[in-house]
């Protein structure tokens, strides 16, 4: 392959091509709507899951022509010629395969290309499989669990510029334009630009500049309002595939992106990461991230995961491997791996999310455990754990316990029971949120009942005081005790101050 056609894939194609692509596409109904109503059920969120593809060999759809252009462009199957062009048009079809976007064979046409619709737009991304080795640095993949992860977590509320870092192939992107008036999508990798302009094209999407950068080095002077970044952030001591592998030792891409985010970011501007960094001999991975974050002028709450041994940690980059590696080779591999984490001091690895928000005065830090579940767009409700942040960082105890508070509609109670004699006899109970963040953490059944008459009237100091009268004991020794568990329920969303309003299936409240 050239490497005008590595990097600039879709250089030949006119806009009017696009266009036409655009049109057939719309025409056929090739859209995630009618993925979700053909396609298996496990196939629902990633219709490229590896392997799966002969699956498609044997798609039903209402138009021979849908199913032939699924086959193409989601599968890795090549299609007959004839189903191709009747398909596409036969000049469109003959535009393709002049533009090198389709390729025949004695197996028929296939395309080199992934084109998968996600939501209202159109993502195109590189195979997994069967990548000419001058291809695979620059590789851009398509919407992979950290990509979803990003897109639940970024506030969907409508902001004047925002920007994307290590933005691929536009994934986070061509959803951001939906709500932002202009949106700036940078990457070093020139192919991941082309095919995010290409994307954009081919979405009818036009308010999204796609720019080549190092980070924010083609960013100075420029502020935003929305900052999301999902960047190449294993820890490795490969540069193989710029997608993966940011190339810079340890978790430096992580800090880069991290220590620079704020300095973008407008007065009242959100950033959110996706990221993995470690914590090293002394110093525990959240402390390094307090450390990164330690003067720029923002709040920071982190979602963090279960940290990692490195060896674990590279087992599950290096798995995939183990299929095209002999085991001598992938022991070398494995062992430069490990070998590299020793050198740099490297205790554990954890995956996270930090966000961020640019706020006038004294910043505030919090990290927590993120919960077993994260269901459906949650940005709503990362807006609102800054405002819980905020009210209990700068209010004092005494001004804690003289608010009203309301339980969490989406709260639930749950009963752990346990055979006493001839009946049931209650062991334990769990408070949990059902949604969309599902943390947990058991309570006693005083603290349940308190949770229950949370209606938004009383004050937290008025029920302790009853509380406290109930169970016989003086008020500072029930403080004591509750508060610490009361803390855990305030921080995590369980109990709301009555001023704020909960945001509803993942939505923002409305005035």
């Amino acid at each position: 392959m050239a490497v005008d056609s590595v990097l600039s894939p879709f250089s030949s194609l006119a806009p009017a091509d696009i266009d036409r692509l655009r049109a057939r596409l719309i025409e056929l109904e090739y859209k995630e709507e009618t993925f979700h109503k053909i396609l298996p059920s496990f196939m629902q969120g990633d219709p490229t899951l590896g392997g799966a593809f002969p699956v498609l060999q044997h798609l039903k759809t209402p138009d021979p022509g849908l199913a032939t252009l699924i086959r193409l462009f989601v599968g890795e199957l090549p299609v007959e010629e004839a189903a191709c062009c009747t398909a596409l048009g036969a000049a469109l079809f003959e535009t393709l395969l002049k533009a090198d976007i389709l390729h025949r064979s004695d197996s028929g046409i296939s395309c080199p290309l992934a084109l998968i619709a996600i939501k209202d737009v159109f993502i195109v991304a590189d195979r997994a499989r069967n990548n000419p080795p001058e291809l695979v640095k620059h590789i851009v993949m398509a919407a992979g669990p950290s990509s979803v992860t990003l897109a639940n977590a970024t506030p969907r509320r409508h902001v004047r510029k925002a920007l994307d870092i290590g933005c691929g192939g536009g994934v986070q992107s061509l959803q951001l334009a939906k709500h932002v008036d202009q949106v700036v999508g940078v990457d070093i990798n020139e192919r991941a630009l082309s095919l995010g302009r290409f994307a954009a094209q081919l979405s009818g999407v036009a308010n999204i500049e796609f720019r080549h950068s190092d980070f924010f080095s083609a960013l100075e002077g420029e502020k935003f309002d929305l900052i999301v970044a999902n960047p190449p952030f294993v820890i490795s001591p490969e540069s193989t595939s710029q997608y993966r592998d940011g190339g810079l030792g340890g978790d430096r891409v992580t800090e880069t992106v991290i220590r620079k985010a704020g300095a973008f970011l407008e007065e009242g501007g959100i950033s959110v990461t996706v990221c993995e960094w470690a914590s090293l001999q002394g110093t525990s991975a959240n402390e390094r991230m307090q450390q990164w974050t330690e003067g720029n002028g923002c709040d920071v709450w982190i979602s963090y995961g279960t940290p990692v041994e490195p060896s674990r940690y590279a087992l599950t980059w290096l798995q995939g491997d183990q299929r095209r590696l002999s085991v001598a080779e992938y022991s070398q591999k494995y062992d430069r791996w490990v070998a590299h984490y020793e050198a740099l001091g490297m205790q554990s690895m954890q995956t996270g999310l930090v966000a961020m928000r640019k706020r006038t005065g004294e910043n505030w830090f919090y990290a927590d455990e993120a919960p077993e579940l994260m269901r459906g767009q949650w940005g709503s409700t990362l807006l609102m754990m800054f405002d819980l942040l905020d009210n209990i960082k700068n209010s004092s105890l005494d001004q804690l316990l003289d608010q009203p508070y309301k339980l969490a509609p989406q709260a639930r109670l749950r009963h752990i029971l346990a055979q006493e004699g001839t009946h049931w006899g209650q062991v334990t109970a769990e408070l949990l949120l059902e949604e969309p963040l599902n943390y947990s953490g058991r309570v006693d059944h005083h603290i349940a009942k308190l949770c229950s008459r949370c209606d938004g009237t009383g004050t937290l100091r008025q029920l302790l005081i009853e509380l406290a009268e109930s169970v016989g004991l003086p008020f500072e020794k029930l403080l004591d005790a509750a508060m610490p568990v009361l803390m855990g329920l305030l921080t995590r969303g369980f109990l709301l101050p009555a001023s704020i309003v909960p945001p509803v299936n993942g939505t923002a409240p409305t005035a």
